[in-house]
C-alpha cells in the first residue's frame, strides 16, 4: 500500500471511529434526491464539508480571495502644476439685475445676476487648484465708483469666494434695491492694476477676467441724466494692464451688448487676446468661462492621484484610453511614480503630448501589474 492510500485509509477509520451511530450523519441531496458528494483537490470525497444551514444555504465562510486581476480600480487624478494668478471683474451694476431677455415678455424671471453667480461659482469651484483666483466687484460704491477687491488673489479661494458670491442679491426685486450703480469699467480697471502692483509677480501668469453685461460708461455727465460711454478710457486702461504685463480676458453678457461688438474687440484686443468672448446664456457663458481657463492654464506634465500612495507596479497608465505607456524610472520617456507627493510624472515625448494639449484624459487603472519594462 502506497504512503496516499494509507493516509486515506487512515483518515477514514478515525472518521468512523468518531461518529455516533446512533445519530449518523445525514447525507445531503439535490432537489431531485440525488445525494451531494464533495471531493477534495485529489479525486477524495471530504468527510467534513460544511452542510448547509437552516435555510438551505452553505455557512459563510468569509471572504473569498481575490486570486486574479479581473478586476481592476480607476485611480481618480488632475493634472497640477503651479497656477496662474487671475482676478475676476465682476460686474455689479443695476442692468445686471434684470432677466436675461430674448424674447418680450421674458419667459424666466432669473437675473443675469444670479446666472453669473452660478457660472463664477462653478469656474472658480472646478479650477480651485489650477488657478489662484481672486475678486473685485464694480461699481463699488453703488454709483460710479472704482471697484474694490473683495477677495484678494490666494491659492484655493473657491470657497471663499463662493461665499462672497453667495452674499450678493440676486433676486429681481432685491437686486434692483441693492445694486443701482452705473458701469465704471475704467477706474476699475484701473484699480486692478494698482491691486496687482501690491502683490508679488506671478511668473507663470497674471490675468484679469472683465465679467460685464454692458458696454463702460460713468463719463460725463448727459442732459438727459444718464453718463457718457468711457471705451476710448476702457482700452487705454486695458493697455496699461498688458504693458504691467497683466493680460485681460473680455466677457460680454447678455444681448444688451449686441451693439457694443466693436468696442468689445477693441478692449480684447488692447487686453492681449485675440477676440472678446459673448454669451447669451447659462450654458454659453458656462463654456465662455471654462474655455478662457483652459487658456490661462499652463500644461503640466504631473497628475496627483487621490486617496492613499500605492504600489507602482500595479499601475496600467495610458491618454484616452490607448495603448498602456510603460514606467521608466530613469525619465527618460514614459512615466514615473512619486510616493512622497502620491504624483504621477510624465517625461520624453509622452510629456511633450501632454503640453500639446492632445491629451483629454489621463486614464489610471491599479490592481494588476503594468506594462513590463
Amino acid at each position: 500500500m502506497n504512503a496516499r492510500a494509507l493516509v486515506l485509509l487512515l483518515a477514514s477509520t478515525l472518521a468512523i471511529a468518531g461518529c455516533e451511530c446512533d445519530n449518523p450523519r445525514p447525507m445531503r441531496r439535490t432537489d431531485s434526491g440525488m445525494p451531494v458528494v464533495e471531493i477534495d483537490a485529489f479525486g477524495s470525497e471530504l468527510l467534513d464539508a460544511p452542510f448547509p444551514d437552516s435555510t438551505g444555504e452553505r455557512p459563510d465562510m468569509g471572504p473569498e480571495m481575490d486570486t486574479g486581476c479581473d478586476s481592476r480600480t480607476p485611480v481618480e487624478n488632475e493634472i497640477v502644476g503651479d497656477p496662474p494668478d487671475m482676478l475676476i471683474v465682476m460686474d455689479v451694476s443695476g442692468s445686471m439685475c434684470t432677466p436675461l431677455i430674448e424674447t418680450f415678455p421674458p419667459t424666466s424671471m432669473e437675473t443675469k445676476m444670479q446666472i453669473m453667480k452660478a457660472s463664477l461659482t462653478s469656474l472658480v469651484t472646478e479650477w480651485d487648484a489650477r488657478i489662484n483666483f481672486g475678486m473685485m466687484l464694480f461699481p463699488g460704491d453703488g454709483t460710479c465708483g472704482a471697484g474694490t477687491v473683495t477677495n484678494p488673489i490666494a491659492m484655493r479661494n473657491a470657497s471663499a469666494i463662493s461665499g462672497r458670491l453667495r452674499a450678493i442679491r440676486d433676486d429681481f426685486f432685491g437686486c434692483a434695491t441693492a445694486n443701482t450703480g452705473a458701469t465704471p469699467t475704467h477706474v476699475s480697471l484701473d484699480a486692478a492694476r494698482a491691486y496687482y502692483a501690491t502683490v508679488p509677480v506671478n511668473p507663470i501668469g497674471r490675468y484679469v477676467l472683465l465679467a460685464t453685461d454692458g458696454l463702460p460708461n460713468c463719463g460725463a455727465e448727459q442732459p438727459d441724466g444718464s453718463t457718457a460711454e468711457t471705451v476710448n478710457e476702457t482700452v487705454t486702461a486695458i493697455e496699461a494692464l498688458n504693458a504691467a504685463g497683466i493680460r485681460t480676458y473680455v466677457l460680454g453678457f447678455g444681448s444688451g451688448l449686441d451693439g457694443g461688438g466693436p468696442a468689445l474687440m477693441r478692449m480684447a484686443v488692447a487686453g492681449g487676446t485675440s477676440r472678446p468672448y459673448n454669451a447669451r446664456s447659462a450654458t454659453e457663458l458656462d463654456r465662455a468661462l471654462d474655455m478662457i481657463a483652459a487658456e490661462v492654464i499652463p500644461p503640466s506634465c504631473t497628475v496627483m492621484l487621490e486617496g492613499a500612495t500605492r504600489d507602482p507596479s500595479l499601475f496600467e497608465v495610458s491618454f484616452d484610453g490607448g495603448p498602456l505607456i510603460p514606467r521608466d524610472e530613469s525619465h527618460g520617456r514614459g512615466w514615473d511614480y512619486d510616493a512622497g507627493t502620491n504624483t504621477i510624472t510624465f517625461y520624453g515625448a509622452e510629456c511633450t503630448t501632454i503640453e500639446s494639449g492632445d491629451v483629454t484624459d489621463v486614464n489610471i487603472d491599479f490592481g494588476c501589474p503594468g506594462p513590463l519594462i
